[in-house]
């Protein structure tokens, strides 16, 4: 497992000492708290470490500059933008000029550790909420927005135009692997759910976005969102062994107790 050294960046001194409270008993416990990513050594890190920026900010005007500022210093660093996700300026702005995931600045401690690790492990994902206030502002939109949260970026193909409009055939396996997205789980937890392995998971998502043509999984979440029928996004998801199925040991209890609720109403009309 890769060593993090993580950097809290918050114009806020009460914001700053929050986080590294918050942190403190996590493998994310700041190393460095500070107004500006100016302040921060570049010799924070020796080899081996990867930093990671959490860096809060109140308005999107400010954020440019210091992701400017972040990336001069950290070109490699994911940047994690913790702000106020009702702001959908603040959120697109933050996508636009490079942050890996924007973070709610309300969530629980236990959900803001778990969103670092997943940024740690390269698979940023993004608030189910998040996306869909993104989907209020119009699909197009939103799915720009969500084409600059990537950790490494691809340039789309070149497709014959009959290709194009083609609608993507997906298995069964995969719009299961498309709901779990839109529900913000992680690789490892669609595996386990799937009784899969990781490996495999990934090469579904490889599958899947280059059928639905997007670049990355909060894209995929959010076209899985406005184009998968409902009933489809509805199911569990679940491999053969964790079925909704009753078991067949439970079916028959019911069964032999009906039939002797029946039998015991018809002597009882005699």
């Amino acid at each position: 497992m890769v060593s993090i050294v993580c950097v809290v960046v918050h114009p806020s001194r009460l914001a700053r000492e929050g986080l590294k409270a918050i942190l403190a008993n996590s493998r994310f416990s700041p190393v460095c708290i500070t107004s500006s990513t100016d302040e921060v050594p570049s010799t924070i890190a020796s080899g081996g470490e990867q930093v990671l920026i959490l860096m809060g900010v109140r308005e999107a005007a400010h954020l440019a500059q210091a992701m400017s500022a972040a990336k001069a210093s950290f070109p490699d660093a994911p940047v994690v933008v913790i702000g106020d996700s009702c702001d959908r300026v603040l959120v697109t702005t933050a996508m636009d000029v490079g942050a890996t995931t924007f973070i709610d600045e309300n969530v629980a401690t236990s959900t803001l550790i778990a969103k670092l690790e997943l940024v740690a492990q390269g698979e940023p994902v993004i608030s189910v909420v998040i996306i869909k206030r993104l989907l209020g502002q119009g699909p197009a939109q939103a799915l720009r927005a969500a084409a600059l949260i990537t950790v490494h970026s691809t340039e789309p193909e070149e497709e014959d135009e009959d290709e194009a409009r083609r609608q993507p055939q997906l298995t069964g396996r995969e719009v299961a692997i498309l709901n779990a997205l839109v529900q913000g789980k992680s690789n490892k937890v669609i595996a386990i759910q799937l009784c899969i392995t990781e490996a495999t998971v990934k090469i579904h998502l490889k599958a899947i976005l280059r059928k639905i043509r997007v670049q990355n999984r909060t894209q995929a979440a959010i076209w899985a969102h406005r184009t998968l029928p409902i009933a489809s996004r509805s199911g569990n998801g679940q491999c053969a062994s964790h079925s909704d199925q009753p078991e067949p040991s439970k079916v028959q209890p019911l069964e032999a107790r009906a039939k002797q609720q029946v039998r015991q109403a018809t002597i009882h009309r005699r």
